[in-house]
């Protein structure tokens, strides 16, 4: 292989690793809690916070788009309704989310949360169904 062409190669390869998203810090001692998101699943890195003021910071590791819906309700995740026309998940009690997220790319999300139970979700059309979901104690 040509020496220049092999440069260029490797040149193009460290930009490419340069501009790739660093994962975000996460402190949960501030209120913030890592989501993970990929398919299908969601992961936390807690799930347990206090009360008052939560940034989920939340990473798409995934290969395609996820968002990040955050509902106060008493329901277990798998008791979420679903909209049988949207194939999505009905938000009731919906006190925050993300817009779809692009793979690779970070979002935060600040709410202030009152003590409860929480259920946190995919709605893209399909994803809630296929085990996009976890719950949330807030303390």
């Amino acid at each position: 292989m040509d020496r220049r062409l092999l440069a260029a190669m490797t040149a193009c390869a460290l930009l490419v690793a340069a501009c790739a998203a660093a994962a975000p810090e996460v402190d949960i001692t501030k209120g913030q809690i890592g989501v993970d998101l990929k398919e299908h699943t969601i992961s936390l890195t807690s799930r347990e916070v206090r009360s008052g003021t939560v940034t989920f910071v939340s990473r798409n590791r995934g290969s395609i788009a996820h968002d990040l819906i955050v509902l106060r309700t008493d329901l277990t995740p798998d008791k979420v309704p679903l909209d049988t026309n949207t194939q999505k998940a009905k938000e009731d009690g919906r006190v925050g989310g993300v817009e779809e997220i692009a793979p690779g790319k970070n979002a935060n999300l600040r709410l202030e949360l009152a003590p409860g139970h929480y259920v946190l979700i995919c709605n893209v059309p399909t994803h809630f169904q296929l085990g996009m979901r976890t719950e949330l104690t807030v303390n």
